[in-house]
């Protein structure tokens, strides 16, 4: 579902000011009923600086006209904008975000906590089929050795196993199997990743589109060294700072 978000921008009686100078800007955050949205997060990500909005959805924050603002609240997807677009839009559109609800289970145990309590006190306890045959609990945190990235790179292993330790790193059999195995343990958080890198995700933030996109994407993939680990914030950075520096390659080859 699409929701709008409205940010209306006011100088505070800077106006006529240079591109660069620093201005406090004022702005409000709506939903798509033009209510306020408390709690969320804006940060110039030039300046490293932000505000939270109150429960007017009043924000402000110092800026200059070439920074670049990143609203993040957890009901709506986070967004690029450049400040400039406030000046001439004065507004900017989100996309609500759809957060998947684990199963729930209900149980009939009464109608009060005494109750609830009773019932959860006589409840055997669970048991797992490697409990029942005596099988030693696996850490969920544990990583197989030939797995471990920090471990096989290590000097104590390349001491102690100097034959396995070249075999490991040099291996493209073995890198690839590391890879993967890291992809499937954090397939939570890469597929958070690929959903910012995505095309129609980039193409809400750049404004771009068609063969203008695919030209960015390409410069993007060749070039970003964010990835699964980093927060969302370090990659909507890496995005803005590439973007910049993509805008600036692109007015060199027209000459403008």
């Amino acid at each position: 579902m699409v929701t709008g978000v409205l940010v209306i921008a006011a100088q505070c009686g800077l106006a006529g000011q240079a591109g660069d100078s620093v201005f406090m800007l004022t702005g409000f955050v709506y939903d798509g009923m033009y209510r306020p949205v408390p709690a969320t997060h804006v940060i110039n990500i030039n300046a490293m600086t932000g505000d939270v909005t109150d429960t007017l959805g009043i924000f402000r924050l110092p800026v200059t006209m070439p920074d670049t603002l990143f609203f993040s609240n957890i009901t709506y997807r986070d967004t690029l904008l450049p400040v400039a677009s406030f000046m001439t839009r004065r507004f900017i559109r989100l996309k609500e975000m759809h957060h998947p609800i684990p199963e729930a289970r209900i149980f009939s145990w009464g109608n009060s906590y005494e109750d609830f309590r009773k019932a959860v006190i006589n409840q055997p306890p669970v048991t797992s089929l490697g409990a029942k045959l005596g099988l030693p609990r696996q850490d969920p945190d544990y990583i197989p050795y030939d797995m471990d990235e920090e471990k096989i790179k290590s000097v104590g292993f390349l001491l102690t196993s100097p034959v396995s330790f070249f075999y490991h790193n040099l291996s493209r059999k073995q890198r690839s199997a590391r890879k993967l195995f890291m992809m499937e343990r954090n397939a939570e958080e890469q597929d958070a990743f690929e959903e910012i890198v995505s095309r129609s995700n980039i193409s809400s933030v750049t404004g771009l589109a068609g063969e203008e996109l695919d030209g960015f994407l390409l410069f993007l993939n060749e070039r970003i060294r964010c990835d699964y680990r980093c927060t969302e914030l370090q990659i909507y950075t890496e995005i803005h700072s590439l973007w910049e520096l993509y805008r600036e390659g692109r007015l060199q080859e027209t000459g403008q």
